[in-house]
């Protein structure tokens, strides 16, 4: 498990710093290039969302399974827009906020040190929820959906230690 754990770690805190910088830089790539930056970041958000739910998983019991089945499964809908013949970004996105954010409250309400992921990310479903009425506010979600994960990548590496 603990070279799970590292890789897991190195990939939430990479993931989340990529998709922070994915926020400003995304004009300066091709389109086959950002394509495959973003499922180079995908990948890697997938492996921390796994790292940081395993270890977690029976203190978060039916209601944290739900949230990363969720997460984890919006983000092969968010890959998946060309199988499906749609843009499956948005429903994705929405999906994989509302999962973190179920796994969130699930380790908020019981506790589950440390809080500031689950904090984060519920944060980034109010933002998202914000942006609805006031676009600007999306970039402040992304930035908190991506901070969770530097959170979630630190929390897994300083455990690893």
């Amino acid at each position: 498990m603990r070279p799970f754990m590292l890789a897991a770690g190195v990939a939430a805190l990479t993931g989340g710093a990529l998709r922070i910088i994915a926020i400003f830089t995304t004009g300066a790539f091709a389109p086959q290039t950002l394509a495959w930056f973003y499922f180079l970041i995908d990948v890697l958000l997938m492996l921390g969302l796994m790292g940081w739910y395993v270890p977690r998983a029976d203190r978060l019991g039916g209601i944290g399974l739900i949230g990363f089945v969720t997460a984890a499964s919006a983000i092969l809908l968010i890959r998946s827009a060309g199988l499906l013949g749609a843009d499956t970004y948005q429903t994705g996105a929405t999906l994989l906020a509302a999962g973190l954010a179920v796994m969130s409250a699930a380790a908020l309400w019981r506790r589950d040190k440390p809080l500031l992921a689950p904090i984060l990310w519920l944060l980034c479903l109010t933002g998202g929820i914000a942006a609805l009425a006031f676009k600007p506010v999306a970039m402040v979600a992304f930035v908190l959906f991506g901070l969770g994960y530097i959170a979630a990548g630190e929390e897994l590496l300083r455990k690893r230690a």
